[in-house]
């Protein structure tokens, strides 16, 4: 059965993507008001190096298989070089510098899990945080073939955090929808999310949001259907002194239904910026 690697790689490789394309500061930083609306850009110089850890960790339970704690728990270490900032264009190349992971049992339908250690991707993005496409890529892994589709491709459709348009205010809140379609072999996926964001404070030059919203996803291969419905909660935040991501949590929940079997299974992401060495 394929439906681990549909689901779980998918939201695995949707979250990653924010770890290998986090931006560092930018230079000669306007004072930022702390009484009135504020416009939320990262907007990097060339060149700014940041290390980052992330991990996801994930559960599962149907009645085949109760759940006995996490499945999966994958640990990396990351560095983004921004490459350049041109017209609100962004280009950052992410490097996984180590990877952990580890599986307390083997999951129908995953195989071996791939090692992103040493992998590189380089996309591009806008101001806003709008992922626009993969501009290189080097090491990365081949999904199993029943995956039916390729991480550049993934990556290159993740878009589910994004700042606001228009200047906000601590409190306000906005809402943006983040549709997600990618081929997979002689199928389909397609994740329907809707996200209401909230400005939860600025405390300095440290802007705290969080967002949350319902997800629908549906695959489509080989006469295969699948299903799933759940939310997405997440609380980021975002130093705009320096132009980067300072932290982020997100938890997904999804009921998963394939061949008349249902499933739920839970995704937590951090993510953490380290020190300078």
């Amino acid at each position: 059965m394929t439906s681990g690697w549909h689901g779980r790689g998918a939201a695995t490789t949707l979250c990653l993507s924010v770890a290998l394309t986090a931006c560092g500061p930018p230079p000669n930083v306007p004072a930022i008001p702390q009484d009135g609306p504020i416009m939320l850009r990262l907007v990097p110089p060339e060149g700014q190096v940041s290390r980052y850890a992330y991990s996801v960790e994930s559960s599962a339970e149907s009645p085949m298989m109760p759940s006995t704690g996490p499945v999966m728990t994958m640990r990396f270490q990351v560095t983004q070089t921004v490459l350049s900032v041109d017209d609100e264009i962004v280009r950052v190349r992410g490097t996984v510098d180590s990877t952990d992971v580890s599986m307390a049992m083997p999951m129908p339908g995953m195989g071996d899990l791939p090692d992103f250690s040493g992998s590189v991707l380089a996309t591009e993005m806008d101001t806003r945080g709008r992922m626009l496409g993969v501009i290189e890529s080097e090491g990365l892994p081949d999904l199993p073939d029943e995956a039916g589709m390729s991480l550049e491709t993934m990556f290159g459709g993740s878009d589910y955090f994004v700042l606001p348009e228009e200047a906000v205010s601590p409190g306000d809140t906005w809402t943006i929808d983040a549709p997600v379609s990618l081929p997979m072999g002689p199928g389909e996926m397609s994740m329907s999310m809707e996200f209401n964001y909230t400005f939860i404070s600025l405390e300095g030059s440290l802007a705290t949001l969080s967002f949350e919203g319902p997800i629908d996803m549906s695959v489509e291969m080989e006469g295969m259907g699948m299903s799933g419905s759940g939310t997405m909660t997440g609380t980021t935040v975002v130093d705009l002194a320096e132009g980067r991501y300072r932290s982020q949590t997100t938890e997904m929940t999804l009921d998963m239904s394939v061949a008349g079997m249902t499933m739920k299974t839970g995704t937590t992401t951090t993510l953490e910026l380290l020190p300078d060495p």
